[in-house]
């Protein structure tokens, strides 16, 4: 089956902020959790677009993205006027169909249509499926961007060249 990416809905907020979490759930604190769990703090902010992906609609909500662009107060690290992807997650069920890479391709048009420079985002360094599929997209390493958000937790980053 086909995966769809689409633009949130409001009704899908709490399914969202659950697969987020799930996703992330025993590799982030407890407070940020939290965080990814509340999905309605991203709704409807500037610069910030929350992306769903189905399928034909029979197993629900299979993963989400943030795309934030320049100006977006979920932008983490992003300077000038990069784009950063964040808060990327695919059901375990849905993993291997694409569903990832399917909404980081809708990110990545985001970025393009907005004439971002670039699309940068951070990962975990156990994060190594998710790694894989940013190089297969293009994205390189920039070990000089990484970053540590609090102490014992650091983050790889990656960026994507999107102007010649």
């Amino acid at each position: 089956m086909d995966v769809v990416v689409r633009a949130a809905r409001a009704s899908e907020l709490d399914e969202i902020g659950a697969v987020t979490a799930e996703v992330y759930d025993g590799t982030v604190s407890a407070e940020y959790l939290a965080v990814l769990r509340d999905a309605h703090s991203r709704w409807q902010v500037p610069a910030t677009t929350m992306l769903v992906a189905h399928d034909d609609g029979t197993d629900g909500l299979l993963g989400t993205v943030v795309h934030a662009a320049p100006g977006s107060p979920w932008r983490d690290f992003g300077v000038d006027d990069e784009a950063e992807i964040r808060m990327l997650g695919v059901r375990a069920a849905a993993r291997g169909r694409g569903v990832g890479e399917a909404l980081v391709l809708a990110c990545i048009a985001l970025a393009k249509a907005a004439e971002s420079s670039r699309l940068v985002l951070s990962t975990m360094t156990e994060m190594t499926d998710a790694q894989r599929l940013y190089a297969r997209l293009g994205f390189a390493r920039v070990p000089e961007r990484d970053w540590t958000p609090r102490p014992g937790l650091s983050l790889l980053v990656y960026s994507l060249e999107l102007t010649a």
